[in-house]
């Protein structure tokens, strides 16, 4: 399978994301508050600049990314890659303190449409694809995202959404859908 450029099947994956950005749920009820609640992640916080992972709120997988002088590498671990008629979707987005900037890493696998490999534009929901294609050779999922532009991150925030049989559920690293702090490369 190919990459493709497509803006509204991403729609709903990036929509949960940004809601998830907010502190609220996409896939139920939900409350906010003025103050943001602590995270509930197992993770391992970028102790390391550079470096970070967590394991799945649903305890299902885990995911980790590095940062490299030229690209990020993230790897996904015990999640599907291939369901047949289902629309597996793995976002890693990084942002600013302020939260006015960010960029997100997508690596989609749809039965339909084929994979999707990329950064998602936040604006325009199309996705400019990267070079080659996710690595799933070893059971895990790796994909490598050379950087467009330098980001000053201080949040990282990891999603698998799975969609399909008129369902769909989106799993974060905290129960809450909080973001985990990120510290960049110097």
């Amino acid at each position: 399978m190919g990459n493709v450029v497509r803006g509204g099947a991403v729609a709903a994956g990036a929509v949960a994301t940004v809601v998830a950005l907010s502190g609220c749920s996409v896939l139920g009820t939900g409350s906010q508050s003025a103050e943001a609640p602590a995270s509930s992640a197992t993770a391992t916080t970028a102790a390391t600049p550079g470096k970070a992972s967590c394991d799945l709120s649903s305890g299902t997988g885990s995911v980790s990314i590095e940062e490299t002088a030229d690209a990020y590498r993230v790897e996904w671990s015990g999640v599907p890659t291939v369901d047949e008629g289902v629309r597996q979707e793995y976002q890693v987005q990084l942002g600013t303190a302020s939260q006015d900037e960010h960029v997100t890493m997508l690596i989609e696998f749809d039965s339909i449409s084929g994979t999707a490999y990329g950064w998602l534009d936040p604006d325009t929901l199309e996705v400019a694809p990267v070079p080659g294609e996710p690595d799933t050779s070893a059971g895990t999922i790796v994909g490598t995202f050379p950087k467009q532009h330098e980001i000053d991150a201080a949040w990282w925030s990891p999603t698998w959404s799975k969609t399909g049989g008129g369902d769909s559920t989106t799993t974060w690293c905290s129960e809450d859908g909080q973001v985990l702090d990120w510290t960049p490369l110097a």
